[in-house]
Parts: C-alpha cells; sequence; structure tokens
C-alpha cells in the first residue's frame, strides 16, 4: 500500500513538473523560431523583406521586455501565488503567436516578439514551483526534465519550419498556448508559499496530497517547511530588501555560472544555426543541417534526467563543458588544416561537431546552470531573487543576440566556435573550483551548508 502511495506521488510530482515546465517548451520553440523564420524571409516569395539590421532587432525583442516579466513575475509568485503566476505566462504567449501569424510586416514581429518576451521572463520563476513541490532526491530529474523539453520544442519548431509556411507554424504554436494554459488549472498550489503566508494546515493538506502519503510519512518534509518558514510568514518591505542583499554570494555565483554558459553559445547557436551555418561553407543545405542539430539535442536530451539524478552538478557540468569546447574547436581546426583544399575531404565533421557539441550541452551545461539558479536562493527571497537574476540575464540575451550577426560578420564562423570553445573551458574550470554542490541536499541545507555565516 506504501509503495503504490509513493508511486502516485512520483506521478503527481512528475505531471505537474511537465505542466509547469511546458513554458520551456516555448522557450525551445522561441530560441529556434528566428532561424527559419529569417531564412524564408529571405526568399523573393517572402511577403515580408528584412535586412541583417532588422534581423538583430527582431532577435534582440524576444528578450528585451523579459526583465520586467521577471520582476512581474517575482512579485506575483511571492504575493499572489506560484499558481497564478504560471498560468500568467501562457496568456503574452497566446496573444504573441496570433500575432506573428497575421504579421504583416517586419513591424508585426517586433511587437510579437516583445509581448513573447514578458512571458518568457515570466516564466523564469517556474523552476521555483517544482524546487518546492518535488522531494530532494527527485529534484535534479524532474529540473533535468527542463532539457528534454526545451529539446523537444527545438526539434518540433524546426521540423514543422522546415515544411510548413512560418505564419501557419505561428497560429498552430497559438493553439498550443492555448491548451497549455487550461492544463494549469489543474495545479495545487505550493505547500511552502501556503506555509510561508501562515496557512500551514491548508500547506500540510497539500503537501500530503502531491505526495500521496499521510503527515505522519511525510513528518520530515512537514518539520523542515515549519523550521525554515514559520518566522518569515510575515516580513517587512525593509526586511526583504535585507535579505536580497544578504543573498549576494548566491547571486554572484549563479550569475557568473550565467555569464560563462551563455559563453559556450548553445543559445546564439539555436538562434542564429543556419546563419552560422552558411557561414562554414559546407556541402550540405543549412536547413538540414539545422534539422539534424535539433534532433540530436532531442535525443540527447532524454539522457539528461538520468544524468541530473545519477551524477553530482559539479562533475557533471565539467565534463559537459569540457566536451562542448573540444567540439566547438574541432570545426575551426578542420576549416584551418584543409583551408587551401577546393573540395575538402572529411566533409561530414562539421556536422558532426555540431552534432556532439550539442549533445554535450544537453548533458550538462543547460540543464546544470538552469538547475543552480533555483537551488541557491534562500526560501524568504527565493521569488524575488530568482525574478532579479532572470531580469539581468534577459538584458544580457538581448545584448548577446544584437551583436551576434555584427561578430559573425566580423570573425566569420571559425572566430564564433573559437569563442564558444574558450568560454566552455572557463566553465569547466568554474565548475571545479568555484560552484557548490547541491545534489541530494534540501533546500534549505545547501543555505545551511554554503551560505550561513559561521559562528
Amino acid at each position: 500500500m506504501l509503495l503504490k502511495s509513493i508511486q502516485k506521488g512520483v506521478i503527481k510530482e512528475v505531471f505537474f513538473s511537465c505542466v509547469i515546465l511546458s513554458t520551456y517548451l516555448f522557450h525551445g520553440i522561441t530560441r529556434s523560431y528566428p532561424s527559419f523564420l529569417f531564412y524564408q524571409l529571405d526568399s523573393p516569395s517572402s511577403s515580408i523583406t528584412v535586412n541583417d539590421e532588422q534581423k538583430s532587432w527582431v532577435a534582440a525583442c524576444i528578450n528585451l521586455l523579459s526583465p520586467l516579466g521577471c520582476i512581474f513575475g517575482g512579485i506575483l509568485m511571492d504575493t499572489y501565488g506560484r499558481k497564478i503566476c504560471i498560468q500568467g505566462v501562457f496568456v503574452p504567449f497566446l496573444i504573441s503567436w496570433l500575432t506573428t501569424a497575421f504579421a504583416k510586416n517586419v513591424s508585426m514581429l517586433y511587437i510579437a516578439a516583445l509581448i513573447h518576451s514578458i512571458g518568457t521572463g515570466m516564466s523564469f520563476s517556474t523552476s521555483t514551483y517544482v524546487s518546492e513541490i518535488a522531494t530532494a532526491g527527485h529534484r535534479g530529474a524532474l529540473l533535468g526534465i527542463v532539457e528534454v523539453i526545451f529539446h523537444i520544442g527545438v526539434f518540433m519548431c524546426n521540423f514543422l519550419m522546415y515544411y510548413i509556411k512560418w505564419s501557419i507554424v505561428a497560429f498552430i504554436l497559438s493553439v498550443i498556448s492555448a491548451i497549455s494554459l487550461l492544463l494549469t488549472f489543474s495545479l495545487p498550489e505550493s505547500p511552502t508559499w501556503l506555509y510561508l503566508k501562515g496557512r500551514k494546515e491548508e500547506s500540510i493538506n497539500t503537501l500530503t496530497s502531491i505526495r500521496c502519503q499521510d503527515r505522519d510519512v511525510i513528518k520530515s518534509e512537514i518539520d523542515d517547511m515549519e523550521t525554515y518558514t514559520s518566522s518569515q510568514v510575515k516580513t517587512k518591505f525593509s526586511e526583504t530588501v535585507k535579505d536580497c542583499l544578504a543573498s549576494w554570494r548566491q547571486f554572484c555565483i549563479a550569475f557568473v555560472l550565467f555569464l560563462l554558459t551563455q559563453g559556450t553559445g548553445y543559445s546564439v547557436m539555436t538562434l542564429f544555426l543556419i546563419m552560422i551555418v552558411d557561414r562554414l561553407n559546407i556541402p550540405y543545405p543549412s536547413t538540414d543541417i539545422a534539422l539534424l542539430y535539433s534532433a540530436a539535442c532531442s535525443v540527447a536530451g532524454f539522457i539528461t534526467p538520468y544524468a541530473m539524478y545519477k551524477f553530482n552538478r559539479k562533475p557533471t557540468l565539467a565534463v559537459s563543458a569540457l566536451g562542448m569546447s573540444l567540439s566547438a574547436a574541432a570545426i575551426p581546426i578542420y576549416k584551418l588544416i584543409f583551408e587551401e583544399y577546393d573540395e575538402k575531404p572529411f566533409s561530414w565533421i562539421i556536422p558532426f561537431a555540431l552534432s556532439m557539441y550539442v549533445i554535450w550541452s544537453s548533458f550538462g551545461v543547460l540543464p546544470v546552470g538552469f538547475t543552480i539558479a533555483g537551488e541557491l536562493f534562500p526560501n524568504k527571497v527565493r521569488g524575488i531573487m530568482n525574478g532579479i537574476y532572470g531580469a539581468v540575464a534577459y538584458i544580457y540575451w538581448s545584448f548577446l543576440y544584437k551583436i551576434t550577426p555584427w561578430y559573425l560578420s566580423k570573425f566569420g564562423a571559425s572566430g564564433v566556435m573559437w569563442t564558444f570553445s574558450g568560454f566552455a573551458l572557463l566553465t569547466a574550470l568554474y565548475s571545479i573550483f568555484v560552484l557548490p554542490e547541491t545534489k541530494g541536499k534540501t533546500l534549505n541545507e545547501v543555505q545551511e551548508k554554503y551560505f550561513k555565516k559561521k559562528r
């Protein structure tokens, strides 16, 4: 009987996590959509024409208002609950894809991207919900599902765009947004948030419902909530600001990791894949390489939950980053060796290296970078700090996407890949020497071990 209850509880955890993290399906879709969109808009038969400058602005707009969404989502999540914030994510997604579907000029594409960026920013805090409903043993694997969902989004979008016009694909995505919004109404509220708001009995009942077990069986989880949240039910604004400032070390560790992992290029590659492949001058259609790339990352994404469940964060990230560094470096090395050849031999090496590059990123760099943000901040201000962290991250993303076409034209595809390789190597070193190990620890144990001042 107990085993069946545990199994039901795990099924609930997985289902709720998939509903919540379906927001990252749209992260994958949004990152890959512009690559084929720009390719289709370059066609002579396209009703909308864009130059490289306009392409860079469309890419930048994808995250331009995300900081506002992050801050709003963080406040909404801490004030009115995790569930209502998650529901609010899909509203701008729905409006954005409908606007894209009926776009008649590049200005409408700008508007659609800006609207979508608000929902993208709000979705940054969804990992908080998963961290709070999952057990310490399952949390890494459940957050690792992000990788699977993200890459399913990438492959699904590239597959649809390979065969179907961009406006029709946008309408299909608006229908998926509406379905996802409806599914969020099945979610329970976070037990941790309920406890923080003084709704103790409701919090315990919700937790027992999620776990499908009596409160005596999960007494340790209830005691953990009571120990660390009972004194935080009512917090003054000044105290909240003080707690946020006291989390500066957590913020710095998470954000430096973000800068390094973004420098490895997995996000830029997804967004500008066809543009970069076109400049590699290989005897394969760039659209075919894009489809192969997304298929490789989708397959690799299914390894991620197992890796996150089985292995510690630090070695997983280090090995993943080293694999990315070698794979990225293989491309300019190949081009350098065979630069003088009119017909370059072993031309399959570049598609293979690109596939290995994205497989290695799926193994650790992407999921660990995402997971750390949900694990480092203390309970009191986790929602707000995730919102602030996400806001700064999205500002950097907009900057990164805006300069990528310029950087590509200035340094070429080889220069871009050398940059990715260097940042991947730095990420591995950062993981080994700086990053705290969070696997298998409760969120409170992370604070106690790494961030509590020793008396």
